[in-house]
């Protein structure tokens, strides 16, 4: 036996599409060999494989395989196409079915989800940093122009993760992160102070 293709722990949302490879599926043995009727229960299956769990793996019963087939539960119909339409899927240790090309486009999927999940979660991080500290300097700023002669109502706490300033481009320094370079329009290499302390920030951190 082999260990399952795909990683039980992989989850993919349903999308409203899947990866086909078109060049490789023209040129293979198995489009050479199929029949219509073989061909079309076989790429039902490696579609309806993305909806399963782990993604990318089939049951191994034939009522069920007849069904994702779309062959309207005639096991005799499954009967006559089932070793083409299954044509290099192998049992795993899990007692599913699984094919190295769909696991490997399933993977491949899974990796390029998490990172734009990854990049989009960096990015709303780093616009609620900016929202907040640009909210926080306006009011002492605020503050500051009531009364000249009085401290302001909410001075930053020197020394503590809230103290900052705002500088000359309207952006936050001090102790709070620098604001990632790409929400306020700067390309890398930039000299303004904040995107010197976003290069020298993600130096240190790396």
């Amino acid at each position: 036996m082999t260990a399952p293709l795909v990683p039980p722990d992989i989850v993919i949302p349903r999308l409203p599409w899947v990866p086909i490879y078109a060049d490789r599926l023209w040129e293979s043995n198995f489009f050479a060999v199929a029949t219509d009727a073989e061909f079309k229960a076989a790429f039902c299956l490696w579609l309806k494989s993305w909806t399963q769990t782990p993604p990318g793996s089939l049951p191994n019963d034939d009522r069920v395989l007849c069904r994702l087939a779309e062959l309207n539960g005639n096991l005799a119909k499954w009967g006559k196409v089932k070793r083409i339409a299954l044509r290099h899927w192998i049992e795993c240790d899990d007692g599913r079915l699984y094919h190295p090309v769909v696991a490997q486009l399933v993977i491949e999927a899974y990796q390029r989800l998490t990172k734009n999940r990854h990049r989009t979660a960096a990015a709303t991080e780093a616009r609620n940093v900016q929202r907040n500290v640009q909210r926080h300097g306006l009011r002492v700023v605020s503050n500051l122009n009531h009364d000249l002669d009085k401290p302001p109502l909410n001075p930053p706490r020197e020394g503590g993760r809230d103290f900052f300033s705002i500088n000359d481009e309207g952006l936050p320094s001090g102790n709070v992160p620098a604001v990632e370079p790409k929400i306020i329009g700067h390309s890398l290499p930039c000299d303004c102070s904040n995107c010197r302390r976003w290069v020298e920030q993600h130096r240190s951190a790396g």
